[in-house]
């Protein structure tokens, strides 16, 4: 109920949120532990839809005396908002919303996108979170106080509604703001105080929150709250189920990019959760499936006045520790629905809006305290550090959609960008072994004389074929056969050269061996993983060129698929085979004994 609220639906949406989607899950999906129904992120990104076509309740009201050039950048918001509008109702468009997420999550495991998944990492999804739970923070402001403020959508609203805040503090319900510090008080003492303890004690969690929600009902039903003191409640609640209606077709061609960014996100979520339960638990899920039953679910539900479903993190982790080992725990908790829908539902009519939101922000505490991920994630790489806090000021500042889309496409930068700079290195041998490893890291390894031997780790492609060939240049030095390294270091500029690159680079094997011949350079392609045709003719293109200069040229250790990649590419139309090997020690062998003959 009070999640539904975050949506801008009447309450009574969050109960059949968590029954008919769920029960059509139940049946379809993989995973034997999650709990299916609200999430706060999902609904309050759904909230930007509803709030934007119904017309119940208008962002803002702009004072008809303004003219065109007296109104403000967030008069000119409201106008735009308002000529959004239609006739549709909150759960007209909350149903739209839900049909569409469960279309776009249907062509989605169709298709087998399942893998989309991957596009949020498990940091910008902190980032993601956080920002988003300042949203919903943000949006329980007014009820926790009992002040009336409007709602806005669109960028810096989070600013906006803040500054409404401040200007009417004073009309705000003293009676609302005691309520709401009770609430918060007592769930906060028995979560971080009293839970710990009494959890020895019982065998199931003591329901802490539906404890608050009764009292505060029976609170404002004895002392008449909503008429003595104005206090804003929940109102009606129907009882019964509600009858199918179909959402509003017409909407769905305005909805379908926000649909697709809900289905996406709430599809990640519920993976997410689903994943943890099946690696703790050894068994699999199928990302595919849980995109089908997703979809089916969501679609069902918009015939029944749903906002779109998904895991819910803290039911899903309570489910798992009292005992739950399938989904038929998730049909149990839909029987205790029914019985609320069919009998107990206009009991709650009575109870504050502060009382939910109070059980809103409590339970944003386990969101907020993600901010302790950012120092980690930056110390363990700059990279994730920059996507968290971008993905998370972008929420806050811009709007939920627009941070998730500047967090993922910040995230393809960053694989771009570490993807053009694979590691390239000197290998030498351990003495008396097979053994070839980094000569800047490891004291034991050695060169061979007269061989350079090179490793490139990483994919090789368009993007960093050049990089790649300058570090092997520079690494192996314009060195022929004809001349020495002695040679080169009596030369005083090559020799400045080289000392700033043995600095920079880790390069100083390039002088470790004077008055010796290279006449060998030999590619360790170990671990590169792929090639395309762009770095292929790289390859070609450095093997005329050692050629040119009275160079061997040694490909090593290359992968089943580098090597089919290579075959496709024809190159072995310039390349002798003859001079590809399967290890970097057959190579050597092959170079020491041709040059003895």
């Amino acid at each position: 109920m009070a999640y539904a609220l975050l949506g801008g639906v009447p309450p009574i949406v969050g109960i059949y949120m968590a029954f008919f989607p769920v029960l059509l899950y139940v049946l379809m999906g993989t995973s034997r532990h999650v709990s299916m129904g609200t999430f706060a992120v999902v609904c309050m990104m759904a909230s930007k839809s509803v709030l934007t076509y119904s017309v119940s309740e208008p962002p803002v009201s702009v004072s008809p005396c303004k003219n065109l050039t007296e109104l403000n950048s967030t008069d000119l918001a409201v106008i735009l908002a308002s000529k959004n509008s239609t006739d549709y109702t909150p759960v007209q468009v909350a149903t739209a919303v839900c049909f569409v997420v469960g279309v776009w999550q249907v062509l989605l495991g169709v298709c087998r996108l399942g893998v989309l998944s991957v596009l949020l990492s498990d940091t910008l999804v902190s980032g993601f979170t956080t920002g988003a739970a300042v949203h919903v923070l943000t949006s329980q402001v007014k009820n926790l106080l009992g002040v009336k403020v409007p709602r806005y959508s669109g960028p810096l609203k989070v600013i906006y509604t803040y500054m409404d805040v401040f200007q009417n503090i004073g009309q705000s319900n003293p009676v609302a703001i005691g309520i709401s510090a009770v609430s918060i008080s007592v769930l906060c003492l028995y979560n971080e105080v009293l839970k710990p303890i009494i959890g020895k004690w019982l065998p199931v969690p003591l329901p802490i929150e539906l404890l608050t929600v009764i009292a505060g009902t029976l609170v404002s039903m004895f002392l008449n709250l909503t008429v003595n003191h104005n206090v804003t409640v929940v109102g009606e609640v129907p009882t019964g189920l509600p009858e199918p209606v179909a959402p509003p077709f017409a909407l769905i061609p305005k909805l379908l990019v926000d649909g697709l960014v809900i289905a996406i996100v709430a599809f990640s979520v519920n993976m997410s959760m689903a994943s943890i339960f099946a690696r703790k638990l050894n068994y699999s899920v199928d990302a595919n499936q849980e995109l089908l039953a997703s979809g089916a679910s969501n679609i069902l539900g918009s015939f029944f006045s749903c906002l779109p479903f998904s895991a819910s993190l803290s039911r899903s982790l309570i489910q798992q520790t009292v005992g739950g080992k399938t989904q038929l725990a998730s049909v149990v908790s839909c029987l205790l629905l029914l019985l609320v829908l069919l009998l107990i539902g206009p009991f709650f009519e009575p109870l504050p809006n502060s009382v939910l939101a109070s059980i809103v922000v409590v339970a944003l505490k386990g969101m907020f305290l993600q901010v302790k991920d950012l120092p980690v994630a930056w110390r363990q790489s700059p990279f994730d550090g920059m996507i968290w806090l971008t993905t998370f000021l972008a929420v806050v500042l811009l709007d939920i959609d627009y941070g998730l889309g500047l967090g993922v496409a910040l995230s393809l930068v960053c694989v771009l960008i570490m993807g053009q700079r694979p590691k390239v290195c000197l290998l030498g041998q351990v003495p008396n072994t097979e053994i070839f490893l980094d000569i800047s890291r490891y004291q034991a390894a050695s060169e061979i004389p007269g061989i350079r031997i090179v490793q490139v780790a990483g994919g090789l492609h368009f993007a960093n074929k050049d990089h790649v060939r300058r570090k092997v240049n520079r690494l192996v030095g314009d060195i022929s056969v004809k001349e020495t390294v002695g040679t080169i270091v009596k030369n005083s500029e090559a020799y400045e050269e080289a000392e700033i690159t043995r600095k920079a680079n880790c390069d100083s094997a390039a002088l470790m061996v004077e008055n010796n011949q290279v006449s060998c350079v030999i590619l360790d392609m170990m671990s590169v993983c792929f090639v395309d045709p762009s770095a292929i003719k790289t390859l070609i293109a450095m093997y005329k060129d050692f050629k040119s200069r009275g160079l061997l040229f040694c490909l090593a250790d290359c992968s089943a698929t580098v090597y089919e990649r290579m075959l496709h590419c024809d190159f072995f139309e310039d390349f002798p085979d003859s001079q590809l090997f399967p290890s970097v020690h057959d190579a050597a062998l092959y170079a020491l004994q041709l040059e003895k003959s």
